[in-house]
């Protein structure tokens, strides 16, 4: 009962960063197709994810104070940061002046 508690919350975080990288390519590649068919749906889905990956790092959280499955927890708050990480990388990368330039 006790590991529910934490194992619910980390697939919880791994269902929804995968929903919010698919929804993030598709939904690029819908509003710059042309087509007309817009991507709406795409940023409602990423949002939802979003949702999801916060109230489960909320939930980490909580378990962490309350000492529920400490282990799960800290893996759950690495995993639901991962996102966070990777924008901080990019935005860096994106900084730097090219090779040879």
């Amino acid at each position: 009962m006790n590991a529910r508690r934490g194992v619910i919350p980390l697939i919880a975080v791994i269902v929804g960063l995968g929903l919010m990288a698919w929804s993030f390519l598709n939904g690029i590649a819908a509003a710059l197709d042309g087509s007309g068919a817009g991507a709406l749906g795409y940023q409602v889905i990423f949002i939802a994810a979003a949702v999801l990956v916060l109230a489960s790092l909320v939930i980490a959280v909580i378990n962490l104070v309350r000492g529920n499955s400490r282990v799960l927890a800290i893996i759950t708050i690495v995993v639901a940061f991962l996102p966070i990480v990777g924008a901080v990388v990019f935005a860096i990368a994106a900084n730097q002046p090219y090779p040879g330039s």
